[in-house]
């Protein structure tokens, strides 16, 4: 069998192949003389003021981080680092630094011809194993001949290096540093303009040049550098060496003996060894030489590092002490371990949400988890973002075309599972049907053969299910959920794994409501088994935040129960609820809450005060699919293809609003309805009622899209949609019309009651298109016989609709006149009106007009303008 491994779960698998050669003594080689050129742009001012010479021959140079043309230009994230060091990318080379020269002075050699050639001058001479040489080709490639020369007077050549463009090339140093225009005699446009070439380009290229053995030891004073060939532009920027040392940093080993606290690390001997210094750290950062070992004077070639920390990465480094004149190493390469995991207390829980996803070449599983199968098995076990119960992730477990052999999940090892006071609850399903799940344990969790079944399988659904599995008493410390087979290609999904212990009060499931009211609700639930004596605790909240055994329980937030349900009241009208159960089995003895909880959302309250209005205004966001409070929808037809969204002036490119900025839209597919219905209305039997609205729709040559306004209905039947009490009017307008329509309703009701009103939206063409609604309105027009006796002030309007003036029937005891479009917007007010009120200002539409009297009372009419 093989064993999937990921995050240290087991101390066998537990680390990382440390460094297995000789670390180099990478230093910097500054150059006291020899460039000729400064091909690098920066600080403030043109490209022509700080530097003299280009990079390719056709005016583009290197440019710096601190380059801005003026003073108040933006900065730049991209080019050289204004300190000129230069930290290589090349893999091979981990550590490796150039040091450029100064950003204001010659900082290239800079090689034009064929046979040019110029001498660089090392500061400090120093012995050296290898140079590296960073360098660059402007306008093509090219090669060059190096002479390393010696302080003996001695040298050593190397012909034919080649050097990359500076577009494209391999084995780059630094890349994406940007480059500028150096501006000619002809203005451009693109001079002085910091390219950063999209982030890859320009780059720096490092050429290794190994010196001969004889060579090592001698002193590098100075390289002289030709071209020896090609079309492109030698550019000479830095050199490091890997500094000669008879005292050498030790060959690190492979860790051993890793425990959750503690590793063995090793290395090979060096030669001139006295002692060692290891020193570790949880970041991979090598140390600089100054930084104080955690263990010194290490006399063998083996430490114990103590004291860390579980399941944790950790790097380590090793020099070496000499008794030549060198006296001390580098630090080796890095080498790097993990700790294993301890072992997990419970209660524990793994849900899969914080591990990254794996796949099909990449299975994986939660830190101290494990995927572990027979050998050659064709399946794959990893964490994926889908087939949740708690959004996003949960386990995969396929077994492709494998009928035996094993596949599992294995936990971390866990104190005392197997006592017999330990259970697991899960939740699974599969893909289909009927494939099975087996809970059990591990003696071994190397050995898929050493697991022992708890049970008989479990026979598993397309719905994520929760199940309870005890673990009976033994000594295995492992759990595991293997795959049932039974058929090729099948697929588990696990989620929500917990381990905890046995409890001596068990909780309810199942939990429901029901019989909502606008104030009140009914909690049911599923009894616990055994019962609990002192019956259920339920707890409701407006937030979906589960309670825990410390959430304090009171009189405004949880009722008790001796039953298996509850009634909950006192209640916000049209407000969403969530709600969990707990057993009480004694004073200090109670159950975890309910896993899952119940939500509902009470009732509507019914409007009594008119006029009401609604323009959509105050919905929270672009394309929410949110009804506005108390609305209702019940599409119609086959389709589920409904929405309605609230929108502003931009939505979907359709239409505008009426009344900026929001408006509403149902999209409507085909040649089926969708159905919209206002918040519940308390009207009374003989008044009369002013329903209205702006409406407007897609309308091409061909296309009809109609609207039918429902009579209105109670509340409770508000799914008659047989009558209707105005004809099918068409829309008017194409895409993004702002020609909207306005329908108007006039309603008597025969019967005291509660009432909300219906549209219609049908659709009669072969193609979906979107419709468009705002400024709702509902106002009371008259009075019934029974209040006129109480009603002594009334007003009169006429013509209605009219054009620039409206007409008031008296005004005798009139104080003021208020007019206010149907959001509810005063556009005018007139103190001791006249009959005539003068509105020739106001844009078309419906308005409310108020007369207050001066005995206070108000009366109001509907008025249109047309």
């Amino acid at each position: 069998m093989k064993l999937k491994l990921f995050f240290g779960a087991l101390n066998a698998m537990a680390l990382l192949a440390a460094g297995s050669v000789a670390a180099q003594n990478y230093q910097q080689m500054p150059i006291v003389s020899g460039f000729t050129a400064d091909v690098i742009a920066n600080g403030i001012g043109s490209s022509n003021t700080s530097t003299n010479n280009d990079v390719d021959g056709v005016s583009y140079a290197f440019i710096a981080r601190d380059f801005q043309l003026t003073s108040t230009s933006a900065p730049i994230n991209f080019g050289i680092p204004v300190d000129g060091i230069i930290n290589s990318v090349v893999a091979t080379t981990p550590g490796l630094s150039f040091q450029l020269a100064s950003l204001n002075a010659n900082n290239s050699l800079r090689l034009a011809a064929i046979n040019d050639a110029g001498t660089l001058t090392f500061a400090t001479p120093k012995a050296a194993t290898k140079l590296y040489m960073l360098a660059v080709s402007g306008s093509g490639t090219s090669t060059v001949n190096v002479v390393v020369n010696f302080t003996d007077a001695t040298s050593q050549t190397f012909s034919g290096v080649a050097l990359a463009d500076w577009y494209g090339g391999t084995n780059f140093a630094v890349q994406g540093i940007g480059r500028i225009r150096k501006p000619g005699a002809t203005p451009n446009s693109a001079d002085d303009v910091p390219a950063p070439e999209g982030g890859t380009n320009p780059r720096l290229y490092q050429s290794e040049l190994a010196l001969d053995a004889a060579n090592q030891t001698k002193q590098i004073q100075s390289v002289t550098v030709t071209k020896a060939s090609g079309t492109g532009l030698p550019n000479i920027f830095a050199f490091s060496a890997d500094a000669y040392s008879d005292c050498a940093p030790p060959v690190l080993q492979t860790p051993s003996s890793i425990t959750a606290s503690s590793a063995l690390v090793s290395w090979a001997a060096s030669a001139n060894a006295v002692t060692y210094d290891v020193y570790h750290n949880t970041s991979n950062t090598t140390p600089a030489s100054t930084v104080s070992p955690t263990y010194s004077g290490v006399s063998g070639t083996s430490q114990n590092i103590g004291g860390l920390n579980s399941n944790t990465n950790y790097y380590y480094w090793v020099r070496t002490n000499c008794s030549s004149g060198t006296s001390q190493s580098v630090w080796s390469f890095g080498g790097t371990f993990k700790t294993a995991c301890s072992t997990f207390t419970v209660p524990y829980t793994e849900n899969f949400d914080t591990t990254s996803t794996g796949s099909t070449s990449n299975n994986n599983a939660p830190s101290c988890w494990s995927y572990l199968e027979s050998a050659s098995f064709p399946g794959n076990g990893y964490v994926i973002a889908s087939n949740s119960y708690s959004s996003p992730n949960s386990y995969y477990l396929n077994n492709s075309s494998a009928t035996t052999g094993n596949q599992m999940l294995v936990s971390p090892p866990t104190i005392n599972l197997s006592d017999g006071n330990k259970r697991v609850r899960f939740y699974a399903k599969s893909s289909s049907a009927n494939y099975t799940l087996l809970v059990g344990t591990l003696s071994n969790p190397l050995d898929s053969n050493t697991f022992t079944p708890i049970g008989s399988p479990i026979t598993l659904t397309t719905t994520q299910t929760q199940y309870t599995v005890n673990i009976p008493a033994g000594s295995d410390l492992h759990l595991a959920f293997k795959h049932g087979l039974g058929g090729t290609s099948r697929t588990l999904y696990l989620d929500n794994i917990t381990v905890q212990a046995i409890p001596t009060c068990f909780e309810p499931t199942a939990v429901t409501s029901s019989t909502v009211t606008a104030n009140s609700a009914v909690i049911a639930w599923t009894a616990a088994a055994p019962a609990p004596a002192n019956g259920y605790e339920v707890y409701y909240s407006t937030t979906n935040t589960a309670p825990t055994a410390a959430t304090v329980l009171n009189a405004s937030n949880s009722v008790t129960s001796t039953t298996n349900s509850a009634p909950v009241s006192g209640l916000a009208a049209s407000t969403t609820y969530y709600a969990w159960v707990r057993s009480n089995c004694g004073p200090t003895d109670k159950s975890i809450w309910s896993e899952t909880s119940t939500t509902f959302t009470t009732l509507c309250v019914p409007i009594t005060t008119l006029p009401w209005n609604e323009n959509f205004d105050a919905m929270p966001s672009i394309g929410s699919a949110v009804l506005p409070n108390c609305w209702k929808q019940t599409p119609g037809g086959s389709s589920s293809n409904y929405s309605f969204t609230s929108a502003n002036a931009s939505q979907q490119g359709y239409n505008d609003p009426k009344s900026a900025p929001n408006y509403m839209t149902i999209y409507y597919p085909y040649t089926n309805a969708a159905y919209l219905w206002t918040p519940t209305f308390t009207l009374t039997a003989g008044n009369t009622y002013s329903f209205s609205f702006y409406w407007v729709g897609d309308n091409y040559a061909g296309w009809q899209n109609d609207v039918l306004v429902n009579t209105a209905q109670s509340a409770t039947g508000a799914t008659n949609l047989t009558t209707f009490i105005t004809s099918d009017q068409t829309a008017t307008g194409g895409s993004n019309s702002t020609n909207y329509t306005l329908v108007t309703v006039s309603y008597t009701p025969t019967a005291t009651g509660d009432y909300s009103f219906g549209i219609k939206a049908l659709n009669t063409t072969t193609a979906p298109f979107y419709m468009g609604f705002d400024d709702f309105s509902l106002t009371q027009t008259n009075l019934a016989t029974a209040e006129t006796s109480v009603k002594k002030n009334t007003i009169k309007v006429y013509p209605n609709p009219f054009k620039d003036v409206l007409y008031i029937a008296e005004t005798k005891e009139a104080k003021s006149v208020s007019v206010a479009d149907v959001s509810g917007r005063v556009v005018k007010t007139i103190e001791n009106p006249g009959k005539e009120l003068h509105l020739s200002e106001l844009n078309s539409g419906l308005y409310l007009v108020t007369v207050t009297f001066k005995d206070g009372t108000k009366s109001t009419v509907k008025a249109i303008k047309q």
